[in-house]
């Protein structure tokens, strides 16, 4: 992934002295999540941590693991500080500098790009330390033979040709999944590729249900008042914005697999159910400095990548030759049905009733043949697809487990929060081929009293503050 978390990891990576190959589906010049951003991130003085990390929690409706919050907090107010020495001008909002408290940074640029503002700098500075990049180009595997991590395959877009990638350490940081949904802000191609790699690598996902929603703020109660849903004047309204879930990790970005690590979007256990406005890129430099320098670290204890069985490549080029020019559907038509089910049967309209009724008609797209590209434009679309119905079915199951509505997770039919059950995660992990949840306890280390939980759609604004140093 060539985002903001990418980014920040290849440059971490590199200045740890790592060989570092940035991989990305997209040229230099298309739009990502990070690119499309309205460039807002948190602004967070030092003396404000505590009060960030509670507003993390509790916006999270205590679903976050707070060891991953406390992490977060430890080193925003450094990242901020560190991105004007690599070049990225970020301004200050609403005087929160000279309040010392929380606020937010816009980091300028022009219309639906100022996310260039930051992965340009951040590009520019990876590169001047010897990071690679190879483009238009789509990983279809990650291989972990035995549970630690050998490298990758995928298929270079341009060409069609399958490529083979020894590597001792991976770092997932592939960004969301909101294009599942029929409609959506995010650009095309925010197709949850690196989750659903991951989990077929045999790392486990969490809160897979936590998806926010852009939603009119005032319609909610009108959105909750549905009898019979999905309400056809309600399914124009709103739009997928953010994937809360994903990847598990821990506070060192390290996943379940060794040698595999995920940052940005692409992980999840963060935010909980909601997270605050700025959050987002926050994290992307945050965790992704980490993500860069944990892998550079484990890299550097190995003396070479588990070799790449010749087999793994057949097997991608025969994975390859079952997308292009089959008799499936073609990839356009199968979004566009994914992307239908899942907006207007596991949006903003959910019940036990419209999620059992997504599960069956995902596991008919599933039983048939899986769509094929008529020509090499189509590929990456094709491949994008099987992702997105991977990820699709772990949400919907994930959804129909949660019976409550909290931060930006609603069930219509469980409107309110069930303390006494869902303070928990649903972590997912594929077993033998088959899917395997798990319910644990929310991490919970310094806030272990819930308090109310908010219920809200998009990103949530940060709260009034006591002062600075509020605990």
């Amino acid at each position: 992934g060539s985002g903001g978390a990418g980014l920040r990891a290849a440059l971490e990576a590199a200045r740890a002295g790592a060989s570092v190959l940035v991989v990305s589906k997209m040229g230099a010049a298309e739009p990502n999540c990070t690119v499309t951003a309205w460039g807002g991130m948190t602004y967070c003085p030092d003396a404000c941590r505590d009060e960030l990390f509670r507003q993390v929690v509790e916006t999270g409706g205590f679903l976050n693991n707070q060891r991953l919050v406390e992490a977060f907090v430890r080193d925003t107010p450094a990242r901020l500080r560190e991105l004007a020495e690599l070049g990225v001008t970020a301004n200050v909002l609403n005087g929160a500098d000279q309040a010392g408290c929380l606020g937010m940074v816009k980091i300028p640029g022009q219309g639906r790009t100022t996310g260039l503002g930051l992965t340009r700098p951040l590009r520019t500075a990876a590169a001047a330390l010897g990071v690679e990049f190879l483009e238009q180009t789509m990983v279809t595997a990650i291989l972990a033979p035995g549970g630690r991590v050998a490298g990758a395959l995928g298929v270079r877009l341009t060409d069609g040709a399958v490529i083979a990638l020894a590597a001792k350490a991976v770092i997932v940081a592939t960004g969301g999944g909101a294009c599942l949904y029929g409609r959506t802000d995010n650009p095309p191609g925010t197709s949850a590729d690196g989750i659903a790699l991951a989990y077929e690598a045999g790392a486990e996902l969490v809160d897979m249900e936590c998806v926010s929603f852009f939603f009119p703020e005032p319609r909610l109660p009108e959105l909750f008042a549905v009898k019979d849903p999905p309400d056809p004047g309600l399914l124009g309204v709103g739009a997928a914005h953010y994937f809360l879930g994903g990847i598990r990790i821990d506070e060192r970005c390290r996943t379940r697999v060794a040698g595999l690590f995920a940052a940005g979007e692409a992980a999840g256990g963060l935010f909980g159910a909601a997270r605050l406005g700025g959050t987002a890129m926050a994290d992307t430099i945050v965790f992704g400095a980490v993500a860069g320098r944990e892998a550079a670290a484990y890299a550097a204890r190995r003396h070479s990548p588990p070799p790449i069985a010749a087999e793994r490549v057949a097997a991608a080029v025969r994975f390859l030759e079952s997308v292009c020019g089959g008799p499936g559907p073609r990839p356009e038509a199968f979004a566009a049905t994914l992307g239908e089910i899942m907006w207007r049967y596991g949006g903003t309209m959910k019940t036990a009733r419209t999620l059992e009724h997504a599960a069956a008609v995902l596991q008919g797209l599933a039983a048939g043949l899986g769509p094929t590209a008529a020509d090499l434009p189509q590929v990456r679309l094709a491949i994008e697809c099987r992702f997105m119905a991977t990820v699709a079915r772990l949400i919907v199951q994930a959804s129909r487990l949660r019976e409550e509505s909290r931060g930006c997770f609603w069930r219509l039919d469980h409107p309110r929060p069930d303390n006494q059950k869902w303070l928990a995660n649903i972590v997912w992990r594929k077993v033998r081929g088959r899917d395997r949840h798990e319910i644990h306890p929310a991490i919970m280390t310094r806030l272990t009293t819930p308090a109310a939980t908010r219920i809200g759609a998009g990103c949530f604004p940060y709260l009034p503050m006591a002062g600075p140093s509020s605990p």
